[in-house]
């Protein structure tokens, strides 16, 4: 059983989080929403070495992990990283913008995977680049959109396919929050309906929040502050015949939810239940949850990881490739281009 070298560009709380037991004190078997917890769930993986541009980072992360990885070295250059590692398989955890060339370095590297944070990027530019040299040095990309390894969500995907209820004909993506920012949280919900729409976006118009009348390009700080990024509402056309509609604010209430509609039923999926709704009249609706036997044992960012170690070991698709994540980012751009355009129709591919 091969061990793949595995290393942490960025250790914010998604990168370096570790669970904790209701005493908080942290324990390995829940799995942890983090890069790190799911190296550490993973036996086939160990991390060798870390790399934050923040001093404090750095210890904060051999304090919390020391017992797991006691000889895990720390740099605040990813190039020495990457270069003194060797590592087979590279998580990207920065800032949106920096995406790109860490991914590009390690695939002209040593790395044969990298599971990169979402967005990919904040441009189509730096995602084809991505794509590109990633394909050409025969490296997998996985962009990290969460609920692509979610058995709740590839089971309600599994219902449209069969056809049980006729087609999928709208879709309404309702996220709110503090952080309901169009490239933190807004991208997950964004790459959710690409997801259940499978299919390409033909136009789209949208309006960002009030405040953000010039924001045509990315203009945020990697999603500290959720004031530097905008909650937006969109209506997106895919050329299946798909419409689906974006509905995002900045509000207290906080969750994710998707209700979707087939000709002879309505869905709604979140991350807390799933319920398939039939009609038989006006006043007359049946509920009917639909429960997971949490089949995954790997979800999350443990789920993604455990996938790499597969593809890796045997050959497959990912459920995340950067070309899914590209289509996801194109949405984004395309909805900051028809707001400034004064809620244009704007039809994609974007040129």
């Amino acid at each position: 059983m091969e061990v793949y070298k595995s290393v942490i560009v960025g250790l914010t709380g998604i990168g370096a989080r570790r669970p904790e037991s209701a005493s908080g004190i942290p324990v390995y078997g829940e799995v942890g929403r983090s890069h790190a917890a799911a190296y550490h769930q993973h036996p086939q993986t160990d991390v060798v070495g870390v790399c934050d541009i923040r001093p404090e980072a750095l210890s904060e992360f051999k304090d919390l992990w020391g017992d797991v990885w006691p000889d895990v070295r720390c740099y605040t250059d990813y190039r020495k990283l990457l270069e003194h590692e060797q590592p087979d398989i590279v998580s990207v955890v920065t800032p949106d913008h920096l995406h790109a060339d860490i991914t590009i370095e390690a695939a002209r590297g040593s790395a044969r995977a990298v599971l990169c944070e979402k967005p990919i990027a904040t441009t189509l530019a730096d995602a084809d680049r991505m794509i590109e040299v990633t394909a050409e040095e025969g490296v997998l990309l996985s962009v990290e959109h969460t609920r692509r390894w979610s058995h709740e969500f590839h089971l309600v995907r599994q219902l449209i396919r069969s056809g049980t209820y006729g087609s999928l004909r709208n879709i309404v993506a309702n996220l709110y929050g503090p952080r309901a920012m169009l490239f933190r949280n807004g991208t997950h919900t964004v790459d959710m309906i690409c997801f259940f729409a499978e299919s390409d976006p033909e136009w789209l118009t949208a309006a960002l929040e009030p405040g953000f009348e010039g924001y045509g390009e990315y203009l945020g700080d990697g999603g500290h502050d959720p004031a530097s990024e905008p909650s937006a509402n969109a209506f997106i056309q895919f050329a299946n015949g798909v419409r689906a509609y974006y509905n995002s604010a900045k509000s207290n209430f906080t969750g994710m939810q998707f209700e979707l509609l087939l000709d002879d039923a309505r869905i709604e999926v979140s991350d807390r239940r799933t319920v398939v709704i039939t009609s038989s009249g006006h006043l007359n609706w049946s509920y009917q949850d639909m429960v997971s036997d949490r089949a995954y044992a790997m979800v999350h960012q443990a789920g993604a990881v455990a996938e790499l170690v597969h593809v890796l070991d045997h050959g497959d698709n990912l459920a995340s490739p950067g070309t899914k994540a590209r289509q996801s980012l194109e949405i984004l751009l395309a909805m900051l281009q028809s707001h400034v355009e004064g809620n244009t129709k704007v039809a994609m591919p974007l040129a």
